[in-house]
């Protein structure tokens, strides 16, 4: 049927490449290709980026939630905060010659060309809820994730 993962962490950037080395190892293991999986691991490397930075402005009390759902589907990725929130629709658009040398707005721009789905949920006061999600290919089909073979033992 599917599975799921579930992290907690505190808001510390040191956990970053763990996550990653988990989002990464997980779509490998639902079959995408090296390439693609290291997308997805991009992809959630950079929604936790945000989490700990903008969402919970480095605050190590607060924490990260980040969960991984396979289904027959797709590889979906929410990552939560619990900070104030903030207007993703604001966010420049790094590819305008005005934002070239502009270090913010670049995390969201590759999401949305890593993974095939990026939504934002605005969790009334507990934070924002960034939803990662690629779909899965039917096997035979290269370079998007394979069938949902399940490994026996």
């Amino acid at each position: 049927m599917g599975r799921r993962v579930k992290l907690k962490l505190g808001s510390r950037i040191a956990y970053v490449d763990l996550v990653h080395e988990v989002a990464e190892d997980l779509a490998r293991d639902a079959h995408f290709s090296k390439s693609d999986a290291l997308n997805i691991g991009l992809a959630v490397r950079e929604a936790v980026i945000n989490a700990i930075k903008h969402g919970n402005a480095m605050d190590e009390t607060k924490s990260v939630e980040i969960e991984f759902e396979e289904n027959e589907k797709s590889f979906r990725v929410r990552v939560r905060d619990q900070g104030p929130g903030f207007d993703w629709e604001q966010t420049a658009d790094p590819r305008e010659e005005r934002n070239m040398f502009r270090s913010s707005g670049r995390g969201i721009f590759f999401m949305k060309h890593f993974v095939d789905r990026v939504a934002f949920l605005r969790r009334r006061g507990r934070g924002t809820e960034v939803i990662l999600e690629k779909r899965l290919q039917p096997a035979g089909r290269q370079g998007r994730g394979g069938a949902m073979k399940r490994r026996k033992g």
